[in-house]
């Protein structure tokens, strides 16, 4: 069985990731997102000023969802997002006219070749929807933070803070009540 830790599932797997990211860069996404990960955001973590979710956003989650099962499970987009949560997503001005034509070009023909390998490769056996382990996927995301914040305080410690403060101070305090959020979710479920 090809699993998420053999050389080949890596290596197709860093692929397609990387194809994936520049489709959502010619879609006027940021190229270090994937498009499930863009989807996600829209569906589950956007706030519309309309308060309702394009059709679209979840035409695309749907089908995208559907083309990933055979290996990633339910949730694919959703799942996609909290893998790259805390990046900017897009130029929004650009999102509506340009996602027109992502959907057109790139997700749907995508989303039909990728879908037919995938569910004959889980019809065979090959693949199987993975589990989310939520503790690793949350423990990755703590160290890539202290690896962030590291590189804050090594940069304030090589060049020094010689410039206005005021939007880092607000942005450092956003960041203190967003730990914060998150010390107490901690102690309340450990």
């Amino acid at each position: 069985m090809i699993t998420k830790t053999t050389k080949i599932w890596k290596f197709f797997s860093h692929f397609f990731v990387s194809i994936d990211q520049l489709g959502n860069a010619l879609a006027g996404g940021n190229p270090d997102n994937t498009i499930s990960a863009r989807v996600g955001y829209y569906n589950h973590h956007y706030n519309f000023e309309s308060g309702k979710i394009p059709w679209y956003w979840s035409w695309f989650e749907k089908i995208i969802d559907t083309t990933f099962y055979p290996v990633d499970g339910p949730n694919h987009c959703h799942e996609a997002y909290h893998n790259d949560a805390g990046e900017i997503f897009d130029d929004s001005t650009l999102t509506n006219f340009l996602i027109g034509i992502a959907a057109t070009i790139i997700i749907i023909p995508s989303c039909i070749i990728i879908a037919l390998i995938l569910y004959v490769l889980y019809a065979l056996r090959l693949v199987k929807p993975k589990t989310i382990e939520r503790d690793k996927n949350l423990m990755k995301r703590f160290e890539s933070s202290c690896l962030i914040l590291e590189g804050a305080q090594q940069e304030i410690e090589h060049h020094g803070l010689d410039f206005d403060l005021q939007e880092v101070k607000q942005q450092f305090n956003t960041l203190m009540k967003k730990v914060k959020a998150i010390e107490q979710a901690l102690n309340e479920n450990g």
